[in-house]
């Protein structure tokens, strides 16, 4: 199995002077692996925080059910709303809402049978056969956070056969995740590299028109890719 994954701050965040709000994590075995992204909330003060920590939060959860075999989704979304609650229970102010509504879209390989979860909008793709997930109504997508004040949303499932998937946060909308992340896979570094040029804008020298030719970065929003193959 081989695993990538990269986080880049979008354009439009990095104009502004913001954080990168998405994250990434993966995990290996010899026969196994999962992966996950989770996109933090653009209102939030701080979802960059429950982005990242959601992520390693999940991956972990999910890589001691594949060490043993057996893997309940459900049963990953309930431990680490658990552990997200005995988080916001120690923290000031309204926590929830200023640092732990993320999306989530997380997948799982095991020989060649497939499994993806997802909360909220995003990008998958199982060998080669992409799906979009959102959008929202009101562009409000549902998050993990929400379980932690009583509005639980049901998740989408996909089981399927297949040797390589492919996550992404919805950044990735417009991008042909399946080419993102074949070059990730040609350099250790490779992922994060493509990711970080897509995300700045060019121009260049138009010596006819004597002028400058600007094209905008296609990722104007954060973005976060892992992806597994056997």
């Amino acid at each position: 199995m081989n695993t990538i994954s990269a986080a880049v701050t979008g354009a439009r965040h990095a104009r502004a002077g913001r954080n990168g709000q998405d994250a990434a994590a993966t995990w290996r075995g010899d026969d196994r692996a999962a992966i996950v992204v989770c996109d933090g909330c653009g209102s939030g003060a701080s979802s960059e925080v429950g982005a990242r920590l959601g992520a390693g939060l999940w991956i972990r959860a999910v890589a001691a059910r594949l060490a043993t075999g057996a893997l309940v989704w459900e049963d990953v979304r309930a431990e680490v709303v658990e552990q997200l609650a005995a988080l916001v229970a120690r923290m000031p102010g309204d926590a929830v809402r200023e640092c732990f509504l993320f999306t989530i879209v997380s997948a799982t390989i095991v020989g060649d049978d497939v499994s993806v979860w997802a909360l909220g909008d995003g990008v998958y793709s199982i060998d080669g056969r992409s799906r979009v997930l959102g959008p929202f109504a009101d562009n409000q997508p549902p998050y993990l956070g929400y379980d932690l004040i009583g509005e639980r949303h049901e998740a989408h499932v996909e089981i399927a056969r297949g040797g390589s998937v492919i996550v992404a946060t919805d950044g990735a909308e417009d991008l042909d995740v399946d080419e993102v992340a074949t070059a990730g896979f040609a350099h250790p570094d490779g992922l994060r590299r493509r990711l970080a040029v897509l995300a700045r804008s060019s121009e260049r020298v138009d010596w006819d028109e004597q002028r400058i030719v600007r094209a905008p970065a296609l990722l104007q929003d954060d973005c976060a890719i892992a992806a597994v193959r056997s």
